[in-house]
């Protein structure tokens, strides 16, 4: 039942109000909501209780665990005019008015979890729980031994108030036969965990765990666990950093990291990463992909996670290797390209940086695989640009990863263990994004971090340099690029040309093979020649002028054309291609000089054409049997568009993976306050269901007391 005193206050809100309430818990924003009723129950979901105490900052979450630990729910959690930090918090519907009272919504105490400000459940539960875990439970409450007192631990054995020290920052422990028999006669100073257990100070939870009270874990930070909590933003000091230093280097970034992303999918286009049978990639393939890129494992970890987040970079289901999404990135704009990964990356669950972390049962996360997801990555990469944003504000220049992450934990205390976990790693991945440069926060980060993505986009514009259209011709027959290529131009010259080294200068080789595949996709020797005059720094040397017009003269004496497959060309080679062992076995007709009709039908089974390339191959090499090399009606797959056609939409991009928590729109908002303040007596809305279960203590970490002997018929030491 909805209490009376929440539905007062949240009637009493002004539009402005409620508007600021949506804003800040657009969780709440549902299509049924009607009624200030319906506004309450979708605030007091657990899930959005829950995001909402996300929000809080180190003092904030400090008042609801104290309010929720030592008041008790028919307690006031303070009283007006309470000032800050209650003020954000009844912005946030996480107290209400109540008279003169603020008090705690209901479900935001157990929204906090099972262990608020570090400290185990009460002492009546744990005891009953260990009652009926050992089948000893009494019949009446009454009859369960009470909290200890803090004149009895004064008087505890030194050995047994060491062990308790322990539990200051979290009250489980991991115990081997937890639910052993009780010995009343051990030893405190030899088994001090024992000592414990008889006497009612640890409790067992389970076969393996035990948890000490919410009263002596209050005893040992002498009723007051928040006291060494900071009450202020830590705010490191920063080190001086030129905006042009930071600006380019941030600009190297992200050249480098487009670079990178092409030609990793040229790599997977050419040969996919397949994967293990029993899940992630091996050794072999990474290294590799390693030596075909010229990068260090962890910068191609890191790239193979970018490229799955993004989606550049897919799983085909039907072979298990990953290989390049078939969409024309390339062609698009580098501000585009780089709009779409950091997009995908703040809304994404993957993080690349995370392969190599130990998991619980001791292994490592592998690459491309689902240990490297996490529910909160997009939540930790908020906070860390937030974080970044507000150290800029307070201390420009560079700010290492240290005070960042110590901010971010006091902003978002509730992220703490995933900040620590994956924080360290993000900021390298931000990195590489631009959007740190130097150390230092750059306008593009600052953007995103205050939601202005079409800022930071402008901002990245800015610091790249304008595309060329020219390249250096050697007689060396190489085409360098000193500069980042218009994709139009980079795209026609690896027809041309092949990729060679993976320095900061693109460097292209023209051989006969790659003339003759541009030749089979509609290029002729003119064309070449012009497109070279017209995107060379100075003339064409004459060595590559002679290898294109030999290339021309190589090429195309006999055409495979698809009918079967029909061949033109010189009469005399055609009756020389017709007597070819390699094409025994294949229904030859001639109907007219200069054409050979090649059939499949009589060919024996072990020489039918593969049903991939309808034989093409095969028969390409019994013309080259013949000392000519053959042009190609038919075009192969990847031999990319002729000159003259047109180029690709740079906005047939992969779309941004949507957020977990669907942000609602401003006309969403609108409409939703049009109809709190607007109509009532709507009917209510249907209940949603919430998530999050009851919390397993087995999913925290645990206390480690291994140098602590206990008696299990034998000396069993302590594990996690």
């Amino acid at each position: 039942m909805l209490p009376d005193g929440l539905l007062r206050d949240l009637a009493s809100r002004s539009p402005a109000e409620l508007g600021e309430l949506l804003a800040l818990r657009s969780d709440a924003v549902r299509p049924g909501t009607a009624s200030v009723a319906d506004l309450a129950e979708a605030l007091l979901s657990r899930a959005g209780l829950r995001r909402a105490l996300d929000l809080l900052t180190r003092p904030e979450l400090d008042a609801v665990e104290r309010a929720a630990v030592l008041g008790g729910p028919d307690q006031p959690a303070a009283r007006l005019p309470a000032g800050p930090p209650w003020d954000r918090l009844h912005r946030l519907a996480l107290v209400h008015r109540d008279g003169d009272d603020l008090r705690l919504v209901p479900g935001l105490a157990e929204a906090l979890g099972r262990y608020p400000a570090g400290l185990g459940r009460p002492h009546p539960v744990l005891a009953a729980l260990a009652a009926r875990l050992r089948g000893t439970a009494p019949e009446a409450p009454e009859d369960l031994p009470g909290p200890c007192t803090e004149d009895e631990v004064a008087r505890w054995p030194a050995p047994a108030r060491e062990v308790l020290e322990r539990f200051r920052s979290h009250p489980v422990g991991a115990l081997p036969d937890a639910l052993r028999r009780l010995d009343p006669e051990a030893d405190a100073a030899a088994r001090p965990v024992d000592w414990l257990l008889a006497h009612g100070v640890l409790f067992p939870v389970d076969s393996r765990h035990v948890e000490l009270p919410r009263e002596t874990g209050l005893l040992l930070h002498r009723g007051d666990p928040w006291a060494g909590t900071p009450q202020e933003p830590p705010v490191a000091s920063a080190a001086r950093v030129p905006d042009r230093v930071r600006d380019n280097a941030a600009a190297a970034a992200v050249e480098l990291l487009l670079r990178r992303t092409a030609a990793l999918r040229a790599e997977l286009r050419a040969r996919p990463l397949t994967t293990l049978r029993s899940g992630g990639i091996g050794v072999r393939e990474l290294r590799r992909l390693r030596s075909a890129l010229g990068i260090e494992h962890a910068e191609l970890v890191r790239l193979l996670g970018l490229g799955e987040l993004s989606g550049l970079v897919r799983l085909d289901p039907d072979t298990s290797a990953w290989g390049p999404a078939p969409v024309p990135v390339e062609a698009a704009d580098r501000t585009v390209q780089w709009q779409h990964l950091v997009r995908s990356w703040l809304a994404s669950d993957v993080v690349p940086s995370a392969v190599g972390l130990p998991l619980a049962d001791g292994s490592v996360i592998g690459v491309l695989t689902r240990g490297a997801h996490a529910p909160e990555a997009p939540a930790v990469r908020r906070a860390l640009l937030e974080a970044h944003a507000e150290l800029t504000a307070r201390a420009p220049g560079g700010h290492g990863p240290e005070g960042v992450l110590a901010l971010a934990r006091w902003y978002r205390p509730r992220l703490a263990r995933a900040l620590d976990r994956w924080g360290p790693g993000m900021l390298t991945e931000a990195g590489e994004l631009g959007l740190v440069g130097a150390g230092a926060l750059t306008a593009a980060g600052r953007a995103l971090a205050e939601g202005r993505p079409e800022d930071a986009a402008r901002s990245v514009a800015e610091w790249l340099p304008a595309p060329s259209r020219t390249v250096l011709l050697q007689s060396d027959l190489t085409a360098t690029a000193t500069g980042y290529l218009a994709p139009d131009v980079a795209g026609a010259l690896g027809r041309l040309a092949d990729e060679e080294g993976h320095g900061p200068v693109l460097r292209h080789r023209f051989t006969e093979r790659t003339l003759h595949r541009a030749l089979d996709a509609g290029w002729t020797p003119p064309t070449i020649l012009a497109w070279l005059e017209e995107h060379s720094r100075g003339p064409v040397p004459q060595a590559l002028a002679y290898l294109v017009e030999e290339a021309g003269r190589a090429h195309g004496r006999i055409r495979i054309t698809r009918a079967d497959w029909v061949l033109t060309g010189d009469e005399d080679l055609l009756e020389a291609l017709s007597r070819s062992p390699d094409l025994a076995g294949h229904r030859l007709r001639r109907p007219a000089p200069g054409v050979l009709v090649v059939g499949s039908g009589g060919a024996p089974a072990g020489r039918r054409p593969a049903a991939r390339d309808g034989g093409l191959r095969e028969l390409a090499a019994a013309v080259r049997a013949t000392g000519t090399e053959p042009a190609l009606d038919v075009v192969p797959a990847d031999a990319g568009p002729a000159p003259g056609d047109p180029a690709p939409d740079p906005a047939l991009l992969l779309e941004v993976p949507a957020p977990r928590q669907p942000v609602p729109s401003a006309e969403e908002v609108r409409d939703l306050l049009v109809r709190l303040t607007g109509r009532t007596g709507a009917p209510p809305a249907p209940d949603h269901p919430t998530d999050d279960p009851t919390d397993d203590p087995t999913d925290d970490p645990t206390v480690d007391l291994t140098d602590h002997p206990t008696d299990t018929g034998g000396a069993a030491p302590w594990d996690r």
